[in-house]
């Protein structure tokens, strides 16, 4: 917890409703905390913060707060609890009346010690992270137990990174260039959406991890490339910067509200050469077989390696949940590999840590595909990198 505050009991309302969703309903944090601020349009921005932060490290720390209340299992024990642990003033309201602060703070040291509890790791979670990384998987999960930091990408077709800092630098809001000289790490809380830089296309918000992807790409000016998982387009639009603008990128997805948000971002950045269009059939990927200079394939996956920023997503990560994945990744891997030329590369990325979804998805890929070859293979891991966690694999098309 980052600061002393007391909680009003209309954000203390907000924060168990938005729990609830979260932990019982499984929906993403993100979309929950967006969903409360629009239904309570009077939240101020430190009211908002208040929310977002408790709502945040609460999700992350689950497992360890419940070890501390147990036989509870209502959010408004998770609430007290939570601001117990951290040294917060408690209310004296009748849902704290029967918090025990002495037994809290004995059971929560205690379960710490174990560290599947002291990270929030469900059980089915926890066996198969060390059945897959070994002595790894805690050294990870550590990695992964600290919240997200912001971190922009600086548009090198509307900005340039001195730019971008000397903005923010007026504004007293601290920051850090990263090693890669687009990348700025924001190190305190600001307002980025309504800031000069984001309405002017100058940054997008995108983690210094995911930024490795585009420079793992690597496009040339002039290059065909297409994006065949492309989201909302964080990524196509890091590969039309690179690309200077010259070239043409094909941005494909199967959700079509996403290509929808992904042409509202291409206009803010001034990314001409970015074509959404949607997976409708097969016969998208048809017309598209063998003209790839470069093909990226970020495929659905685990999330495994951005926990950090989706804590919500480790109560939905089951060995079942992965394997329906994995047949997913091999379906795109085999069917969209056809759109790759001679010659051509093809980049399959995933922001998982687990073996099964990388390395050991792109041998079998290969061992039924002798018309590919291996070049390059990168894993970041968060415990190293210190950003999210990310595998890539780089494919040349030898033959046909």
């Amino acid at each position: 917890m980052s600061s002393q505050y007391k909680l009003h009991r209309p954000l203390a309302f907000s924060i168990v409703q938005s729990l609830e969703e979260v932990l019982l309903e499984h929906r993403p944090v993100d979309k929950v905390l967006e969903r409360c601020f629009k239904s309570n349009p009077k939240f101020g921005k430190r009211d908002r913060g208040i929310i977002a932060e408790n709502v945040y490290d609460i999700t992350r720390h689950y497992i360890s707060i419940l070890h501390a209340i147990p036989g509870k299992t209502d959010f408004w024990s998770v609430l007290g609890a939570w601001l117990v642990i951290n040294g917060l003033e408690l209310p004296e309201w009748r849902e704290f009346k029967a918090t025990d602060k002495k037994s809290i703070l004995s059971n929560y040291r205690e379960g710490v010690k174990s560290p599947a509890i002291q990270y929030s790791i469900p059980e089915v979670l926890d066996e198969h992270g060390r059945q897959q990384l070994g002595e790894r998987w805690y050294k990870e999960m550590k990695a992964m137990h600290l919240p997200a930091s912001m971190v922009l990408r600086v548009n090198s077709l509307k900005a340039a990174t001195p730019e971008v800092t000397n903005y923010l630098s007026d504004v007293l809001i601290k920051y850090k260039v990263l090693d890669n000289k687009h990348g700025v790490e924001v190190e305190q809380r600001m307002n980025l959406f309504a800031s000069q830089i984001f309405k002017e296309g100058w940054v997008e918000v995108q983690d210094y991890a995911s930024q490795q992807v585009g420079l793992f790409v690597k496009p040339a000016p002039g290059d065909w490339v297409i994006d065949a998982c492309a989201g909302g387009g964080g990524k196509a639009l890091h590969l039309a910067a690179l690309m200077q603008n010259k070239g043409r990128i094909v941005a494909l997805d199967t959700d079509q509200y996403k290509l929808e948000n992904l042409k509202k971002r291409s206009k803010r950045a001034g990314a001409q050469i970015i074509e959404a269009r949607w997976i409708e059939n097969n016969k998208v990927i048809k017309r598209l077989e063998g003209t790839a200079d470069k093909l990226l394939l970020d495929v659905p996956c685990s999330g495994s390696g951005v926990l950090r920023r989706n804590p919500d997503a480790k109560y939905r990560i089951t060995p079942e949940y992965i394997a329906d994945l994995k047949l997913k990744q091999e379906h795109i891997l085999q069917s969209y590999s056809r759109m790759v030329k001679i010659g051509g590369e093809m980049v399959y990325v995933t922001c998982s840590l687990f073996p099964e979804e990388n390395e050991d998805q792109i041998q079998l890929f290969l061992k039924a595909n002798p018309t590919f070859q291996l070049v390059e293979e990168k894993h970041l891991w968060p415990s190293e990198f210190g950003y999210d966690g990310f595998y890539m694999a780089k494919l040349t098309r030898v033959g046909v």
